[in-house]
């Protein structure tokens, strides 16, 4: 009789595969069945590298539940809930659900496991069952369901394995609901939306990239990389993306250019690969739109800096005491 209280186990004993859910309770998969199983050292399963990484998700094996889950098998077993799962490739098994159990089972150093081993329905890929496990909300403690991000990235994959076809939405969002998710149906069309412009990027936009366009606009008279044109002017080219790193990073370069030649420089924008046609114009001016506040900033500077031409917009403040036996305990440096 099952029992959801924990059975104790030693390191060095394995479970009893007689008192687990019966195949019956095992889960249902489009892309795979339950086969049987197993009783495996742990050392011997395939987790995907040292990282122990679930592939189908991004942020990988959740730490934080792991370490939870070294408490909870110091108890013992919990006959009610499922065995991680695996599937045979070769002779190895490798891990396709169970990371976060995994670990804590070897940082416990529990030699041997119990696992489902399941195999692969005809017409389906081992990448198929790996994203369907991989994304499917767990049923077992101290589980992390995937996330939207995790979604998109899978499905994307997904499409692009579909070869010789063309994917429709509703097809995408039958596979994001064949897997087990709690996400809304204004979520899932939100995530249908981006699988779908991610797989089939809008065609009518030419795709750039900084080298190509600074080789485009050279021929129509414009420079890049900070050379100087005929007007005497530095040249910048590079993909409009405000709000990120980039364009600040190139108004940096517009300064120190300033201070070198005491030129000014003609910035050059295109719109990043990925753009769809009607957004074009949009990010261009929405770049624009931070380089003017950036230099407007200047300017106001610039009156304050007439009054005192050793004005500064910042004072350098400190570091956290980092090396041992010379900084003091527990405080700052001053930079």
């Amino acid at each position: 009789m099952m029992t959801n209280s924990h059975t104790p186990i030693g390191r060095c004993e394995v479970p009893d595969i007689n008192r687990l859910p019966n195949r019956e309770a095992r889960r249902k998969f489009n892309s795979g069945t339950y086969s049987h199983t197993i009783v495996h050292e742990i050392e011997r399963i395939d987790v995907g590298g040292g990282t122990e990484k679930n592939t189908a998700r991004a942020e990988g094996t959740d730490t934080v539940h792991s370490d939870a889950l070294v408490g909870e098998f110091t108890k013992g077993i919990r006959y009610d809930q499922l065995p991680p799962i695996v599937v045979k490739v070769g002779s190895v098994y490798k891990l396709l659900d169970g990371f976060t159990r995994v670990s804590a089972l070897k940082t416990r150093k529990q030699e041997s496991w119990v696992f489902d081993v399941y195999e692969l329905n005809e017409g389906y890929t081992q990448e198929d069952l790996e994203d369907e496990i991989g994304l499917g909300a767990n049923d077992h403690a101290k589980c992390k369901a995937a996330t939207r991000d995790d979604f998109i990235t899978k499905g994307i994959l997904w499409v692009k394995r579909q070869s010789g076809i063309t994917v429709s939405k509703t097809q995408i969002k039958g596979w994001i609901n064949n897997i087990p998710h709690t996400f809304t149906n204004d979520q899932v069309n939100t995530i249908t939306d981006r699988i779908f412009d991610k797989a089939y990027p809008d065609t009518s936009v030419a795709t750039f990239s900084e080298a190509k366009a600074a080789e485009y606009l050279e021929k129509q008279g414009y420079t890049s990389k900070g050379e100087q044109g005929a007007d005497e002017m530095h040249g910048r080219t590079f993909a409009a993306t405000s709000n990120a790193t980039h364009g600040p990073r190139n108004f940096c370069h517009i300064l120190k250019d300033f201070k070198r030649t005491g030129k000014k420089t003609r910035v050059n924008l295109f719109a990043p690969n990925g753009t769809k046609a009607k957004d074009v114009e949009k990010v261009i001016e929405e770049q624009k739109k931070e380089f003017l506040e950036l230099a407007e900033a200047i300017q106001e500077m610039a009156v304050l800096i007439k009054g005192d031409k050793d004005w500064m917009p910042f004072e350098f403040g400190v570091r956290p005491s980092q090396l041992v036996n010379i900084d003091p305990d527990g405080g700052v440096v001053e930079l």
